[in-house]
């Protein structure tokens, strides 16, 4: 339950690991690789990079489905929120301020 497995599921973030097969069937399933456009970055991934809001990146993946979610549910969140909606994802190289800086800068990004 560190979170490093996220997806969404009909745009909510949910742990792969902790999600049977068919609890998913006929959802609409949104893997890290779903949120680029064509060879580019999307704007979370894009963000998480000009922040250097990873360090050994296992956990990078998770994070940025996790902010992904929250964008799709809150466009404009406030710090507090990004931290509870991060609250599920675990960060051992202690990379919080830059994820939450990304978060930030992403829901900019998505505005324009």
């Amino acid at each position: 339950e560190c979170g490093a497995c996220t997806v969404l599921i009909d745009d909510v973030p949910r742990y792969a690991c902790m999600t049977l097969a068919v609890e998913v069937e006929g959802a609409k399933i949104t893997t890290l690789e779903g949120l680029m456009k064509g060879e580019e970055l999307g704007p979370v991934q894009q963000a998480f990079a000009e922040h250097d809001a990873f360090q050994c990146g296992y956990c990078t993946p998770g994070q940025i489905m996790a902010v992904e979610g929250l964008l799709r549910k809150k466009p404009r969140p406030s710090v507090e929120e990004i931290r509870s909606g991060m609250s599920g994802n675990l960060c051992r190289c202690g990379a919080y301020k830059h994820i939450v800086n990304a978060a930030q800068h992403a829901a900019e990004m998505k505005k324009t």
